[in-house]
């Protein structure tokens, strides 16, 4: 699969700041990570937004065109207290 690489806006549930992260939309959809301001937990699973498959021709002599999946994503990723365990 082709890497997808986009600089993407989330909003921490906890203290409300916002940070970017550079993710990797075409691999694993599901992202674990820390809020950089206060340390909360943030998971974030990229299959609830919408999807697209683009068909992309990279190489004149490759025959076979690459198909990508893209998601369409808000412009800040609100996120929500994960659940307790």
């Amino acid at each position: 699969m082709t890497e997808q690489k986009v600089r993407q806006s989330i909003r921490c549930w906890k203290c409300k700041n916002v940070f970017t992260l550079l993710i990797d939309t075409a691999g694993n959809p599901e992202l674990s990570l820390t809020c950089p301001f206060c340390g909360a937990s943030i998971h974030i699973n990229l299959a609830q937004f919408p999807t697209t498959v683009t068909t992309v021709l990279k190489n004149v002599g490759d025959p076979q065109p690459k198909e990508m999946t893209v998601f369409r994503l808000p412009e800040i990723i609100e996120t929500e207290q994960p659940d307790k365990v």
